[in-house]
C-alpha cells in the first residue's frame, strides 16, 4: 500500500509563503517567443519560471546600476 507524502509547510527559503502563479500571454504573432524562452532556459539548465525570475533580477540590477551611475555623474560633474 502506498503512503501519502507529508506536506511541507515551509519553502526552501525558510519562509511560509506559498508563492504566486501568474499568467503570461503571448499574441499569435509572437508565439515563437515561447520556444525562445524554452531554449534560453534549457541552455542554463533551469525552468521557465527560474529563467524569468533571473531575467527580472538582472534587469533590475542593471537599472539600479544605471541610476547609480547617473547620480554619481551628477555629484562629480560631467566631463
Amino acid at each position: 500500500m502506498l503512503t501519502q507524502t507529508t506536506k511541507n509547510s515551509n519553502s526552501g527559503y525558510r519562509s511560509s509563503d506559498l508563492g504566486k502563479c501568474i499568467c503570461v500571454s503571448f499574441p499569435q504573432h509572437e508565439k515563437k517567443l515561447i520556444d525562445d524562452l524554452d531554449d534560453l532556459a534549457d541552455q542554463e539548465f533551469i525552468t521557465r519560471s527560474q529563467y524569468i525570475r533571473r531575467l527580472i533580477r538582472r534587469e533590475k540590477q542593471s537599472l539600479q546600476n544605471q541610476r547609480n551611475q547617473l547620480q554619481w555623474s551628477d555629484v562629480v560633474g560631467a566631463k
